[in-house]
């Protein structure tokens, strides 16, 4: 189902840009890609909001992140982006919301486990406006999915309250070990 309007041809340089909180898997990425004259990588930010001014001015065909749901607000911004998630797991996610992304969107997903030629490959499809599915991260997903099934239902109401029950409550340590430390 490739239409003229849904491929992408692309007739310059593939431009990447690289969004992870760890340098050394930015620096191995730049690394690896540095090999490839077909590629360039724009740059590379550790944060979503201190990436936003370099996407808006490098525009770059490809983002590659760890940082799972970029916003819409933010995609609607710089409709050409096209995103990459390479997710080491399912843990900081809403598997509801990253089932809509995997059935309606067109970004790709991978675990950061992906092999170098392999993520090139994921890379050139997500360029093209073709999603990628990683077939060991769509296994990871259907093992959370079928954990998710044998759950009781009110449990199942419970998850996703108590994942984010964990969040506010490490939030709520951190700011209070903060304020104990500005007192001192």
């Amino acid at each position: 189902m490739t239409t003229a309007s849904k491929k992408r041809v692309l007739r310059h340089p593939l431009r990447l840009y690289l969004l992870d909180a760890h340098p050394v898997a930015r620096l191995g990425l730049r690394a690896f890609f540095d090999r490839y004259p077909s590629v360039i990588v724009s740059g590379d930010a550790t944060t979503l909001a201190a990436s936003l001014p370099d996407l808006r001015r490098c525009k770059p065909d490809v983002l590659i992140t760890d940082s799972f749901p970029i916003p819409k607000r933010v995609l609607g911004r710089l409709p050409a982006l096209r995103v990459l998630y390479t997710l080491e797991s399912l843990e900081h996610c809403s598997l509801a919301r990253l089932l809509v992304d995997l059935t309606q969107g067109q970004a790709g997903f991978a675990l950061k486990s992906l092999s170098l030629d392999r993520l090139l490959k994921a890379v050139r499809h997500v360029a093209a406006g073709r999603r990628y599915r990683d077939p060991a991260f769509m296994r990871l997903v259907k093992a959370e999915q079928q954990q998710m099934r044998d759950l009781s239902p009110r449990k199942q109401r419970l998850q996703p309250a108590s994942a984010q029950g964990r969040k506010q409550s490490k939030k709520r340590r951190t700011k209070s070990g903060t304020q104990a430390h500005r007192r001192k």
